[in-house]
């Protein structure tokens, strides 16, 4: 019987805080309880301010030029990368795992991929497949291939 009383008292404090989000209780309580109003806006200060930080990967891999392309060649670099990390703190412990399996790695500073690891970079996909699996053999499990850049040359 208790524990029935206490879902009671659950389910109503739950219904009574959906109504009031919903702003169903704005004549009962006015409009400043309710989370909608729109003069918030209008007290923002300098709101072109505000940036919104996207943690991504690097660009997807570029399709190759076409015949129409006026460049004569391009170079590709190719990484084999692990990351993005959260904060530095992470990236270094994984740096010091690597070290630990006898491996280098170098940390990335450039966005998209800060706090990531670059365990080395390959002019074709084919090399920096092939160096992953060699890093594969000792032990590295969440490492990938990615098209780094691509440069139009003369």
């Amino acid at each position: 019987m208790f524990l029935r009383k206490i879902i009671f008292v659950l389910l109503a404090a739950n219904l009574g805080y959906f109504a009031y989000s919903q702003g169903w209780l704005s004549p009962i309580f006015g409009s400043e309880a309710s989370q909608r109003e729109p003069e918030r806006i209008t007290r923002q200060v300098n709101p072109a301010m505000i940036e919104v930080a996207v943690a991504a990967m690097p660009p997807p891999a570029q399709p190759a030029p076409s015949q129409s392309d006026t460049c004569t060649s391009t170079r590709e670099q190719w990484l084999v990368y692990m990351g993005p990390y959260a904060n530095k703190a992470l990236s270094d412990k994984k740096k010091a795992e690597l070290t630990a399996l006898g491996l280098r790695s170098t940390p990335m500073s450039k966005l998209p991929a800060k706090w990531g690891l670059s365990l080395g970079q390959f002019e074709s996909e084919a090399a920096a497949r092939a160096a992953l699996k060699g890093f594969a053999s000792k032990g590295v499990k969440t490492a990938t291939v990615v098209l780094w850049d691509v440069k139009n040359c003369p």
